[in-house]
């Protein structure tokens, strides 16, 4: 059964990032069409990225944050990973104008932390987290990005 989800309205056109509320899963369909937003209006295509971020035993953890960081060679945002309370982000990664033009892939690593003050980082000091790098597949606008799926899992003591 799929719960309420996340809406971003991209231009007009109006995409879910929808995640299953009883499953926990995200939403593998993605955002439907590439299009500008107000934040990136010479957008000239997209990604999708979505997972779920667990602990060491594959519970659901809440209150994560993160970035799908993307390499240097690329022109691109770097979107914000905000975990749901199932552990579920899905975010939309721009590729901005560049003078090598449309390039469909880039590498990505995509980050996430336990940052809340129930994880006990004022016991070791130390911030918990989870990386994975990843080549992120982009769709030009008005083309549909293939989702890509990105779990993570920070062991918590």
């Amino acid at each position: 059964m799929r719960g309420a989800g996340l809406r971003i309205a991209f231009r007009g056109v109006v995409a879910a990032l929808a995640a299953f509320a009883c499953a926990g899963s995200a939403d593998t369909t993605g955002p439907g069409a590439c299009a500008p937003t107000a934040r990136h209006p010479d957008a000239i295509g997209c990604a999708y990225v979505y997972g779920k971020v667990t602990d060491g035993r594959g519970v659901a953890l809440d209150s994560i944050d993160g970035l799908v960081r993307m390499s240097d060679t690329c022109a691109c945002s770097s979107p914000r990973v905000e975990g749901d309370e199932n552990g579920v982000y899905a975010v939309v990664v721009h590729r901005l104008p560049r003078p090598a033009g449309f390039s469909d892939t880039a590498t990505a690593t995509v980050v996430a932390l336990a940052s809340a003050p129930k994880y006990p980082r004022h016991i070791t000091g130390a911030a918990y987290f989870d990386t994975l790098q990843l080549v992120v597949r982009f769709a030009p606008i008005g083309a549909v990005p293939p989702p890509t799926e990105v779990n993570l899992r920070i062991p918590l003591p």
